[in-house]
């Protein structure tokens, strides 16, 4: 048989293969590690192999004083667009606006608005402490009064 010797596709080392035209590697260990090289299952291995793989050079962007600039504008224009298309009824409250809410509502009597005048002036309110209706003179009394003896 001849002695002719193959360069090992994995690891370029020369071997006499026991197949001819068939064998490609040196040995199964070598052929496993081109397998998974080619299938990229396990890293290749430091100088040996099929080939090195290439490292893709990544466009890595730093912080420019450009992007900085885009952001802000379109923090400010997302903001302004927000104002101007969002209803009044719908933005959320602001502190001041609880504060009003809070001290309205710290009346005591609150108006009842359902409920028709009685015919000596009083009107239903809600009183709030006692959680019951009260009838209240709306107009205080005059405490002046007019002499029956004086006329017009």
């Amino acid at each position: 048989m001849e002695k002719y010797q193959y360069i090992c596709h994995y690891c370029g080392k020369e071997y006499v293969p026991r197949r001819r035209n068939v064998q490609r590697f040196c040995s199964t260990s070598c052929r496993v590690n081109a397998f998974n090289q080619r299938t990229k299952t396990s890293a290749p291995p430091s100088d040996k192999g099929l080939s090195k793989p290439q490292k893709e050079d990544k466009d890595e962007q730093g912080i420019s004083l450009a992007g900085i600039g885009n952001a802000a504008i379109a923090n400010v224009a997302t903001h302004f667009a927000k104002h101007i298309f969002t209803k009044e009824d719908n933005k959320p409250a602001t502190k001041g606006d609880l504060k009003a809410l809070l001290t309205q509502n710290q009346e005591r009597y609150l108006p009842v608005t359902n409920a028709p005048q009685k015919n000596d002036g009083t009107k239903a309110f809600y009183d709030r402490v006692s959680r019951v209706v009260v009838y209240r003179n709306i107009f205080p009394q005059l405490t002046h009064k007019i002499p029956k003896n004086e006329s017009f």
